[in-house]
This record gives C-alpha cells, structure tokens and sequence, in this order.
C-alpha cells in the first residue's frame, strides 16, 4: 500500500539536495543481519552508497516530514512519533537493492518503523533501470480507478515524485543499467502494533 504524490518538490530543490549531500563521504551500504542489531556487507542483496543527513537543522527533514505526515492522514492513520535520520543514497551503475522490508523494531519492541518515505531526486531521462517495485504476488500492477498502471510506474519514477508506503510491504530497487540513480529515503517510527 503507497501514496504519490507525483513532482511535488521542485526539481531545483532535488539537484540542491543531490549537489549539497554529495560533498560528504558516500559510504557502502549495508544491512542487518536477521538480529536487526548488526549490519553487515553483502553485494548479493545491496549495492549502493549512502550519506546520512543527520544535522536536525537541514531543510529536507522538514520538508519529507510534511510529507509522512500528509500521506498518513490521508491514507494510514497510524501512531507516528518521529522519523529517523534521512538517508542519501547513489545507485551507480550496477547498483541495486534486492526484495526487502524496512519494518523492524527500533529498541526491544516498544517502538517500530511504520511508514517509509522515497524522494526521487533524478531526471529519469538519466538513468536506465533503477525502478521502484513493490511486491504483488507476482500478479501485474492493475489501473487504480483514473490513475492507470502505467501512470503510477512513471510517477514513481519521476524527479521530485514522492512516495509513502507501510514499511512492512516488500520493496526493491532493480539494477541500475546505465548513469546514476539519487534519492533520499526515511522511516517514521511510531509505537508497536498490537
């Protein structure tokens, strides 16, 4: 289950994100071992590299915030309380992040990720592959009343597309084939479900 909103951030805004987070250190990417607790390399799952944008006082937290918030009231109405450090990430050629869930719990149960977010920051004229797909029992994306199947994928694709889906729905980023895949992700943390 997502929410878009399609090229709602101007795409001036996106390439001041991309030229500002690209003057750090891009890291490899990693993930979590099934403990959740300790990450680990592995080229087989992931390949990309990351910045975290961890200063509070940036104006992308504000502005991806509006949109988890807005997304949530209008379609998941769950118990927010935060979100977690925005990540940058680059998909270079050949990089990619295989079938995941975001959804896991933050400290010892008491508090687990809910929504993520997805900013798309590239012109997608740039770059070949890099789609956004989530899992539907392997059955075609169908047309959802106005909105075609086909509308929604280039929306997903599109610079300064915003997309909020449930974190625990399955999630990949297919192989980038050729130039350079940006964005920005994050996750709202909220209490436990019962």
């Amino acid at each position: 289950m997502f929410f878009i909103f399609p090229r709602v951030v101007n795409p001036y805004i996106c390439d001041d994100i991309v030229k500002n987070c690209k003057q750090n250190i891009l890291r490899k990417a990693s993930v979590y071992n099934d403990d959740k607790k300790s990450p680990r390399d592995d080229p087989s799952l992931r390949k990309t590299s990351v910045h975290f944008i961890d200063d509070k006082d940036n104006k992308v937290n504000e502005l991806v915030w509006n949109f988890l918030r807005e997304a949530n009231r209008i379609q998941f109405h769950y118990d927010l309380k935060y979100f977690q450090a925005i990540q940058f990430t680059e998909y270079k050629n050949g990089g990619f992040y295989d079938w995941h869930q975001d959804q896991g719990n933050t400290n010892e149960t008491k508090e687990v990720r809910k929504l993520s977010l997805s900013l798309i920051l590239s012109n997608p004229d740039t770059f070949e592959g890099g789609e956004l797909q989530f899992y539907n029992g392997g059955k075609p994306m169908q047309d959802m009343g106005k909105i075609t199947a086909e509308q929604v994928t280039n929306d997903i694709r599109s610079k300064g597309s915003v997309i909020v889906f449930d974190s625990k729905d399955w999630h990949r980023v297919t192989p980038v084939t050729e130039g350079v895949r940006y964005s920005i992700v994050c996750w709202t943390v909220g209490p436990n479900f019962k």
